[in-house]
């Protein structure tokens, strides 16, 4: 982390480089300008009181002058009579002045490079002109620029261990994050890290610490998912091989081998759906399918699920009730068929004998709520955020769980909320809820 530290003390001294020298250029035009236009007035202010000092007979020599004032002359038809000791010697070389051009005020060089700056008040008794050597304007100038300098020589000196202070500071919550990301990488997910910056980097650590127990949960899950794949192949694997070479050993009778054929059939029919249903979960997760709506009626398209688990649901003696309004919604049937297929057949098989289960949908403010509820050994409140997971597996029913990944994801193609409510050895309820927008009522159909 010095490369921060490093670039901190290089950034800041460049901003404080470019500070002076814009202080500089602005000392060098408009300081210098102003500091000028200053020495003007002053120098008119002076000779002012040098008039009303001469109209009232009174000595110049009362006049209070400033200590830059450097001689005062009047000019009258031409001539030129000083009226005050020239401080600077500048007298010989007021005949290369041209004193009929003379503007109100201005500056001129003498033989020797000394320049001054003048002031020229009319007045009725002639021109007086005030002059001052303009090396005090130069004198102020540089005391500006030796400041300056000895401010920046000072930040300069000052910034390097202050910045190379708090470099040490700032990068000493990313080097703990730095660490964190590593022990992630590594498959550390427990780590310890404690930032109170109360900036964005403390915001950044709790997101890590989020994203690290999410990461924790997911690669649990996927290890119990390839333990559950593993069991779930080779079950049938298994009898599939040993069926098969019981045939091929020709150990069996012919209605054996019949019996055992169709029992390999049903297994490899079984992993090809486990298969599918991976592929299928891909597939949605990875955006690669469109959906197809469309409206339909939802009364007549859910009491076909009556017909459909009609012999399963009569061998456990149960019933399955259908309540619902007569609406059309705009949705994929296809995999909403697919999303209540799952609800209710995991629904009947979570069930005690001789329980209904009820298909209800209800209109709420958000939409139309359609629940399957069930009356049976229910999910414990542990495990109900991972019901959606693909990973899912239920501890006493064992499968994949994959089918309720898929629903969600169905559901999230769809824009529709979704959720379960469960009692243990009570009551589950799965639900979603298709939003407005995509419902037509009774009075809208029968218009």
């Amino acid at each position: 982390m010095k490369k921060i530290t490093a670039k901190l003390i290089k950034y800041f001294m460049s901003i404080i480089t470019i500070v002076i020298f814009i202080c500089f250029i602005f000392t060098s035009i408009f300081l210098s300008k102003f500091y000028v236009n200053m020495q003007y007035k002053e120098l008119r202010n002076t000779a002012e009181n040098i008039y009303n000092s001469l109209k009232s007979n009174s000595q110049i020599s009362n006049v209070s002058f400033s200590t830059q004032v450097s001689g005062v002359i009047l000019i009258k038809d031409n001539s030129i009579t000083p009226l005050t000791q020239s401080k600077m010697g500048i007298m010989p070389f007021l005949k290369t002045i041209d004193i009929n051009n003379l503007q109100e005020k201005g500056k001129f060089l003498t033989p020797m490079n000394e320049e001054f700056l003048y002031y020229n008040y009319p007045s009725d008794i002639g021109n007086i002109v005030v002059l001052q050597n303009n090396k005090f304007s130069s004198n102020y100038l540089n005391v500006v620029y030796i400041i300056l300098s000895s401010v920046f020589l000072l930040a300069l000196i000052l910034s390097i261990p202050l910045i190379s202070i708090l470099g040490k500071n700032f990068t000493k919550p990313i080097l703990q994050l730095q660490k964190a990301s590593l022990d992630i990488s590594e498959g550390n997910f427990d780590f310890d890290i404690n930032i109170n910056t109360k900036d964005e980097i403390e915001t950044l650590s709790h997101s890590i610490k989020t994203m690290a127990s999410s990461l924790k949960k997911k690669y649990n899950l996927q290890r119990d998912f390839v333990a559950n794949v593993s069991h779930d192949f080779k079950t049938p694997l298994s009898i599939i091989r040993n069926y098969s070479e019981a045939i091929y050993d020709n150990i069996i009778d012919e209605e054996e081998k019949k019996s055992y054929a169709k029992d390999i059939i049903e297994e490899v029919d079984r992993l090809n759906g486990l298969v599918l249903d991976l592929i299928e979960l891909s597939k949605l997760q990875g955006d690669s399918y469109t959906l197809k709506k469309d409206y339909f009626n939802l009364n007549e398209f859910l009491t076909e699920f009556i017909h459909t688990f009609k012999s399963i649901v009569s061998n456990k003696n149960m019933k399955l009730i259908v309540s619902s309004p007569n609406i059309e919604v705009n949705a994929d049937p296809k995999y909403i068929h697919r999303v209540l297929y799952n609800f209710i057949d995991n629904a009947i098989k979570f069930s005690f004998n001789s329980s209904n289960i009820e298909i209800t949908v209800s209109l709420i403010k958000e939409g139309a709520k359609i629940s399957v509820k069930n009356y049976g050994i229910g999910i414990s409140e542990n495990m109900l955020d991972g019901v959606w997971n693909r990973y899912y597996k239920h501890s006493e029913r064992g499968g994949m769980g994959i089918g309720l990944a898929i629903c969600a994801e169905i559901l999230k193609k769809h824009n529709f909320s979704y959720g379960v409510t469960s009692i243990p050895n009570s009551e589950t309820e799965f639900y979603f809820v298709i939003p407005n927008d995509y419902i037509l009522l009774e009075s809208t159909i029968d218009n």
